[in-house]
């Protein structure tokens, strides 16, 4: 607990001055006139200490996907360019991206003008999420996430499918008569697990309608092991410090079961039931699919 509240007190005093913008990416046109209509992508300054402390931070989530892009904080313009991509085929304009950024203001300002989700929602469980978002930044803690407060997503892995298996949450959200209601009941333990089941679901067909046999390889090798994980932790999270270790069996489970239908050579566009290479570098921008 001391380390932590020590890395907390680190990365926020190393996180001050660094939330500047250090591009803005040139699919997303920014305007005040068209940021409703665009999809937002803006990078965090590169900081040497800071992504590299950030790095090791991520240690656990690069040994449970085994992958060292996972938290990685070194997001290319392939894997932001996929993301872009899955975000305009699926509708979600005026969504924003932030790529291994931190920007507590911003994402304030965004909370509170998200007309989306109802006030009551936004100020209440929303603010409680800004909090843990300043507290506990991604900058330095990492973990690709979608807020659907402030409908962002956070990116700091370079890995296609991760991130856009983030961004379905976003897609989930639109869906929805009561995204505001929806959202805070995805707070819950376990009941959170239906967002990220059907989130898991859309990136899956989504590779597997769009995708290259690499492309949807790479889909299920890392998005199986990521699923296992997230059950592994809700599971385990009723033992004392249980939730870590449920995390890495979970993820081992999930290696395990894709390995087993690799070499049962299913191939099936069910979630979590197909794909297995380790591609890195892949096109995910092909297809047209609308909402």
């Amino acid at each position: 607990m001391k380390l932590k509240l020590l890395l907390v007190l680190l990365g926020c005093i190393l996180l001050t001055g660094c939330n500047s913008i250090d591009h803005r990416s040139q699919s997303a046109v920014m305007s005040s006139r068209d940021a409703t209509t665009e999809i937002l992508v803006e990078r965090g300054h590169p900081n040497a200490v800071i992504d590299g402390l950030g790095w090791v931070v991520g240690t656990p989530t690069k040994l449970a996907l085994w992958d060292r892009r996972a938290d990685n904080h070194d997001v290319s313009p392939q894997t932001e360019a996929a993301l872009v991509q899955y975000m305009e085929q699926n509708g979600l304009r005026g969504s924003m991206v932030r790529i291994n950024q931190y920007d507590p203001w911003g994402e304030w300002e965004r909370l509170t003008s998200n007309k989306r989700i109802h006030p009551g929602w936004r100020y209440t469980v929303g603010t409680y999420n800004h909090l843990k978002y300043v507290l506990l930044p991604g900058r330095v803690f990492g973990g690709d996430w979608y807020n659907p407060f402030t409908d962002s997503t956070h990116v700091y892995s370079d890995i296609a499918p991760l991130v856009i298996s983030r961004a379905a949450y976003a897609k989930d959200i639109r869906a929805q008569k009561q995204p505001g209601t929806y959202a805070a009941t995805q707070e819950l333990p376990f009941i959170n697990m239906v967002h990220t089941t059907r989130a898991t679901n859309d990136a899956l067909k989504y590779a597997a309608q769009y995708g290259t046999a690499q492309e949807q390889a790479e889909a299920n090798r890392i998005l199986s092991p990521d699923y296992g994980s997230s059950w592994g932790g809700q599971i385990a999270s009723v033992l004392p410090f249980g939730a870590p270790f449920g995390r890495l069996a979970g993820a081992v489970v999930g290696h395990a079961t894709n390995q087993l239908r690799k070499r049962d050579g299913s191939n099936s566009s069910q979630p979590l039931n197909e794909y297995h290479c380790d591609t890195a570098d892949i096109d995910w921008n092909r297809g047209d699919q609308n909402d």
